[in-house]
């Protein structure tokens, strides 16, 4: 049973999107353990290093799954896909329910504009 590492913005933790985003992945990973950071909230390591906690996830994963919010790539899902790739981990990007096979590093917005971002996805709610 692989693995697998379901990176997406911490905006949609909880929400309608990220439950139809997980139905998605276990419809095409049928066997695997999905570790879901969201599951994560409160993690004393998570609180101290959010990051680092998360790429320590992603090296324990087989294999990394990542959406995009509003076709952004946010920060952290740009670092822990980029890391991935780095470690050879299959990498693929769910676009629109189905699963598309990521070979190279992905650019990805600044921290900045990931907090502006969750606020405009918030407002449109």
């Amino acid at each position: 049973m692989d693995v697998l590492y379901y990176a997406h913005p911490m905006c949609t933790y909880g929400t309608i999107a990220e439950q139809f985003e997980l139905q998605s992945i276990r419809s095409q990973f049928q066997r695997a353990r999905i570790v879901n950071p969201a599951r994560y909230e409160g993690h004393p390591e998570k609180l101290r290093d959010t990051v680092g906690f998360c790429l320590r996830l992603v090296e324990k994963s087989d294999v990394v799954v990542f959406s995009r919010l509003m076709g952004k790539v946010t920060a952290g899902v740009g670092k822990e896909v980029n890391h991935a790739i780095r470690l050879g981990r299959p990498v693929f990007e769910l676009v629109g329910g189905r699963l598309k096979k990521r070979r190279s590093t992905t650019k990805y917005i600044s921290r900045a504009a990931t907090i502006r971002l969750y606020r405009r996805w918030r407002r449109r709610l």
